[in-house]
């Protein structure tokens, strides 16, 4: 069951190893390592020195013993706790660069891999959570997608692609693997009694998250890995390696258009099908019912029957349930999991899997012992008394230890979960609703097919920066119906717990005119939204009230400086964007009838917006207006990036000689102009031409 490793992995660990030595004796630059490690789901942390390290477990499948080894190597060489992805893989964080390799050997020695989680690599492949169990579903695909991913990471190509490529399997048409908003997606299907797949490609998540589009009504299930390698072999031809932001299949699609997308494709696909090795074979799934060597425990009482309605649901396996056991945040402890392993091994040895909800699934337990899985729970989940709803809450590790992050939304979720226990809101009435956070708009905490999204940015109130999210709601998930949730407005970090349970509650009162909250959003939701977010767009000045320009869980003031460039860096075009409206508002006001002083000072906003704007680039933050243009001459003016024959107005704004700016009207007007030119030719990761 689950994948089979590649025979070179250990040598390729090896290589890896030798690498890290040239680099710790000064032989190796930091750039050449970061291209090496990266393929090997080895990422560095926001901290200094402090390495993550993630591996692939197929649908969220791992043994006992595989738990258990993570377990003792997060408490040996990490933070003493191993973090569930939304994309149902494990994480270790809070490694010495040394400590690496021994983590990769460690992991190899038990049949688990990191390779493949990161870089433009094949990633891990997902598969809805409850595959194999559902009552529901046309039937089980995870022994398609352990087969394929056994077979694509022994290929040399899968590591060295233009960008990274994400395959999902569905096991209905109600599409809980997102299916529909992947590179290569797989929903189950039956024709004429034959298994097989619909399947779709070019969808994704990201700062331009798309729906994908329909590639096959049907195929047999034995083509899926025909698919799957001409669709990798396409992306390997023709995917943009030189801007890596344009790299998706998604963006494949929209450049060639779907006529010459899908004539490319074919042309691979009768390629791979012509192999005689074309068919892919599924791996056997062969665990019969374990005997359980546990008494059934005697419990009763209100709170355990509230937690079966909440938690425990029946299997299509007679007389089986499986319980979902809340992970808050996505992380364990290492001693809780070594617990909840040495429990689930009464169950079976693939009794655990992992959700997209950053939780696990314990599996195949008699009514019997749901007293017993109770217990256990009770012991290690501190979200076990809580609605379904929050447990089932999403936040990624935004800027907490991503270097890439702006907000903090595991904080936010924390102070969220705070506000709705105290709420009177009917919250198990919503358990099936979806609440997802990202730290930026990457979508890392998936807010792209939220009911309720939402993603972090920075704001400003005067030159004060302050973290916020913008608002989205109503994604549709079904096949056949999906949707991105729609943007709508934005609301303060500060206030963002209040916001979410006001919304919450109105929706458990409207609930019931509507048939989904996608409906409700495309009703009278999206107008509910904007009231209710628009009596917090009011700021307070820092002297008023400064926790607004502190995140949750931050000790310090909010700051984009140490966040690195990356895709994500999208997050901050909605703070250039308020110098860009600034600039026009400034420049229509100069068009009007106004007194000299009035045009002197649209002039001087005009220059300090344009010199802002870009700051944040730079990961620069300025408390003054001088301090704005003194920066600005530094790195942009100094640094070449903007001409020297702009520096006037610049220096008569900073020296506060506004009068002489409506002498120099036609300088300030260029200066903005080239400030505009520069940044549209900025790409997503904010950088600038050479």
């Amino acid at each position: 069951m689950s994948y089979e490793l590649p025979s070179n992995l250990p040598r390729e660990i090896d290589d890896l190893e030798a690498l890290i030595g040239k680099f710790r004796s000064g032989d190796l630059e930091a750039a050449a390592l970061k291209a090496r490690r990266v393929p090997f789901g080895c990422y560095e942390q926001r901290k200094d020195g402090a390495y993550m390290v993630r591996m692939r477990a197929t649908g969220g499948d791992v043994t006992l013993a595989q738990l258990v080894q993570l377990a003792e190597l997060a408490e040996r060489y990490g933070s003493a706790f191993v973090h569930i992805t939304t994309r149902q893989e494990f994480q270790i964080h809070d490694l010495a660069l040394e400590s690496i390799v021994p983590v990769m050997r460690a992991l190899l020695s038990v049949g688990l891999s990191s390779r493949g989680g990161g870089g433009n690599t094949v990633r891990n492949i997902v598969v809805s959570p409850t595959a194999g169990i559902d009552v529901n579903e046309v039937f089980d695909p995870s022994p398609y997608a352990f087969a394929l991913t056994t077979r694509l990471i022994a290929e040399p190509d899968s590591w060295n692609l233009p960008r990274k490529l994400k395959i999902a399997f569905s096991n209905s048409p109600a599409d809980t693997a997102f299916a529909q908003f992947t590179d290569i997606g797989f929903i189950a299907s039956l024709r004429n009694g034959e298994r097989g797949f619909k399947v779709y490609v070019a969808g994704g998540f990201g700062a331009k998250s798309s729906v994908g589009h329909l590639l096959h009504e049907f195929i047999p299930a034995g083509q899926v890995y025909i698919v799957a390698e001409a669709l990798k072999r396409f992306f390997d031809q023709h995917g943009n390696r030189k801007n890596r932001n344009t790299a998706r299949l998604r963006f494949l699609w929209e450049q060639l258009g779907e006529e010459r997308f899908l004539a490319l494709y074919r042309a691979e696909f009768d390629a791979v099908a012509a192999r005689p090795d074309a068919e892919l074979r599924p791996v056997a799934i062969e665990e019969s019912p374990p005997t359980i060597p546990l008494e059934p425990a005697t419990v009763g009482g209100e709170a355990f029957e509230r937690w079966k309605k909440r938690y425990a649901r029946l299997q299509r396996q007679a007389g089986r349930y499986f319980v979902i056991v809340p992970v808050k945040l996505g992380n364990i402890a290492s001693k809780d999991l070594e617990h909840l392993a040495a429990f689930a091994s009464a169950f079976g040895d693939h009794a655990l899997r992992a959700s997209f909800g950053q939780n696990f699934q314990l599996r195949n337990i008699p009514e019997t012992y749901l007293g017993n899985a109770y217990l256990a729970v009770k012991k290690i989940a501190t979200l076990a008394d809580a609605p379904l709803l929050l447990s089932n809450s999403v936040a990624c590790t935004g800027a907490d230890t991503c270097k890439l992050g702006i907000c903090l939304p595991k904080g936010a979720l924390i102070a969220i979960e705070r506000v709705l226990r105290k709420s009177e809101a009917d919250l198990d009435s919503i358990d099936d609703f979806r609440l997802n956070i990202s730290g930026c708009p990457n979508s890392c905490g998936q807010h792209v097919i939220a009911d309720l999204g939402f993603y972090g940015q920075a704001r400003r109130n005067g030159q004060r920066m302050y973290p916020a999210y913008a608002i989205v709601a109503g994604a549709r998930r079904a096949d056949g119906q999906a949707r991105l949730a729609r943007p709508i407005d934005w609301i303060s970090a500060r206030d963002l717990p209040r916001f979410t349970s006001k919304l919450l509650a109105l929706w458990t009162k409207k609930k019931a005119k509507f048939a989904s909250f996608a409906d409700y959003i495309d009703d009278e939701g999206r107008g509910d939204i904007q009231q209710i977010a628009g009596g917090y767009h009011d700021v307070p000045a820092f002297e008023e009230n400064k926790n607004y320009y502190y995140d949750w869980s931050a000790e310090e003031a909010f700051t984009i400086a140490g966040r690195g460039a990356g895709e994500c860096s999208a997050g901050l075009f909605d703070l250039i964007g308020i110098d860009l409206k600034a600039i026009e508002e400034q420049k229509k006001r100069l068009a009007a009838e106004i007194s000299e002083a009035e045009k002197a000072a649209a002039l001087y906003r005009i220059v300090l917006s344009a010199s802002r704007m870009l700051l944040a680039t730079r990961g620069i933050e300025a408390s003054s207006d001088e301090a704005v243009f003194t920066r600005f001459l530094q790195h942009f003016i100094a640094a070449g990036l903007i001409a020297e024959e702009h520096r006037r107005p610049v220096e008569l704004a900073r020296a506060g000689e506004t009068a002489k700016l409506a002498v120099n009207h036609v300088a300030v007007l260029k200066l903005a102009e080239n400030v505009l030119l520069l940044y549209e030719s900025m790409d997503n990761r904010l950088r600038f031409p050479s």
